[in-house]
């Protein structure tokens, strides 16, 4: 082993104790993972610039730490099955009153849906705004090995899919085998997931109408486990900041910082797509009567971990407390929509990208893109957008998924692949925000929203926050 890699991980190892020292000193967890991102930022670019792209002492780096970052996201996706089955067996079982479930969940998906498909609108004007060719962007990054290993990865899955078709694809959201589902191994696991919780709380809930007594010792059970998984997942959570450093450290060393600089016109396209989507959200509170700087500052610690950790799914606790303490959203209605937003209509992953790619694998294929293109994709994107899984890399599958469903080329997927991880931060934080604005927007419509907790000033940390950083 050489003093450079041991200097490396004394190094790395040096900024786990920085973010020890930031929790001891009681800095907010917000606070903490913005700085392991930033910090892991500048690390990685700093050993990119010394050592150089594909040196072999920075691919040993890269696999040192990997255990720490690969391992945090491991960690989140073994939590991510169990988390979204409890959440949603018992928001739907939890229901009191008839009637109640069928204004609840037709609200909240037809939000995420209206919002995804507006995401789609404003990711293809993103591409004519900064002018983007993807001619250009193919001729400047050209190929490697990385990009066609990426890309034959990308086409065995379009293979899947052409093959299957669109009926298939929905069918095979209804999962054959409970078990199989429960190990979240295929990519429609996660709504299969919410598909079999919703079924089994609505057969609790007609059990509960006639015998209650027959059921009362299965509902304890299914909340007395949400309680235990939702312990699990605060304890995951807790690792936060450092899987964050792990993982931005070696996405900046081990990319190219030139080519990545050549993509910094998408990358400025996909986050102004993002911040008018993340404005468009403001405006819809405001068409609802509500404060939208209310809105916007009682969630921004739930969009700041999204930002960090990548993952809606992993939010889901954050984001139902959020709801339910600060923006007064009834729980279930909470529930409801911070499980469906994990997995349909996300408007930046299954939305915005999706859209942006379509457009310029046209420009690629020489297709025009006309009126008729663009509406045929909108109800694509909106049709693909259930069953994308919140949790990293979801988006490049629902790239894949539209763009083999418009029968277009899946190149440029490969492509920006390197950049994902920059973007899909702001991406999740988007759909975070939308599954938030749509239980906001749900509860108004159903009179359940407490707009007295709403406006209320108080922005003191929620019990599940407090857990977290303490």
């Amino acid at each position: 082993m050489s003093f450079t890699l041991v200097g490396l991980f004394i190094a790395f190892l040096g900024f786990y104790f920085l973010l020890f020292q930031l929790k001891k000193h009681k800095k907010s967890f917000n606070y903490r993972v913005l700085t392991a991102l930033i910090s892991g930022l500048v690390f990685g670019g700093l050993i990119q610039l010394t050592l150089g792209n594909g040196n072999s002492i920075t691919g040993n780096f890269a696999e040192l730490i990997s255990i720490f970052g690969s391992g945090y996201i491991k960690l989140l996706q073994m939590i991510v099955i169990p988390l979204v089955f409890v959440a949603m067996t018992a928001s739907i079982m939890n229901v009191e009153g008839d009637g109640s479930l069928s204004k609840i969940a037709p609200k909240v998906i037809g939000v995420l849906i209206v919002t995804v498909a507006i995401a789609a609108l404003i990711g293809i004007a993103s591409i004519y705004l900064f002018n983007i060719d993807a001619n250009s962007l193919v001729t400047v990054i050209g190929s490697n090995s990385a990009i066609e290993t990426r890309s034959n990865n990308l086409v065995s899955t379009q293979e899947l899919m052409t093959n299957n078709g669109l009926s298939e694809l929905i069918l095979s959201i209804i999962p054959a085998n409970i078990f199989e589902m429960l190990t979240g191994s295929e990519r429609t696991s996660t709504l299969s997931t919410v598909l079999f919780g919703m079924f089994l709380g609505f057969s609790v809930l007609q059990v509960k109408k006639r015998k209650p007594e027959k059921v009362q010792s299965f509902i304890d059970f299914i909340n007395s486990a949400k309680e235990v998984v939702l312990s699990m997942v605060r304890e995951i959570l807790k690792l936060t900041p450092y899987g964050v450093f792990a993982l931005m450290t070696t996405f900046m060393m081990t990319n190219d910082l030139f080519a990545l600089a050549e993509m910094g016109r998408f990358l400025l396209a996909s986050y102004t797509a993002i911040i008018v989507m993340f404005g468009l959200h403001l405006v819809l509170v405001s068409f609802f009567g509500l404060s939208p700087k209310t809105f916007a500052k009682k969630t921004w610690p739930v969009i700041v971990f999204g930002f960090g950790s990548r993952s809606s799914m992993a939010a889901i606790p954050l984001n139902v407390e959020t709801q339910t303490q600060r923006l007064g959203v009834d729980e279930e209605t909470a529930n409801m929509s911070a499980t469906f937003g994990t997995s349909i209509g996300q408007n930046g992953c299954a939305g915005i990208y999706p859209a942006m790619l379509a457009i310029m694998a046209a420009q690629v294929m020489g297709i025009p893109v006309d009126f008729n293109f663009i509406v045929q994709l909108v109800v694509v994107i909106a049709i693909a957008s259930f069953g994308i899984a919140g949790v990293g890399g979801g988006a490049t599958f629902a790239a894949v998924a539209v763009l083999t469903i418009m029968g277009l080329d899946i190149t440029i997927v490969a492509i920006l692949v390197s950049i994902e991880a920059l973007i899909d931060m702001a991406r999740t934080a988007l759909n975070i925000s939308g599954s938030m604005l749509s239980g906001v927007i749900t509860a108004k419509c159903n009179g359940s929203l407490n707009t007295t907790k709403y406006n209320a000033q108080s922005t003191a940390l929620t019990p599940q926050e407090n857990e977290i950083s303490a």
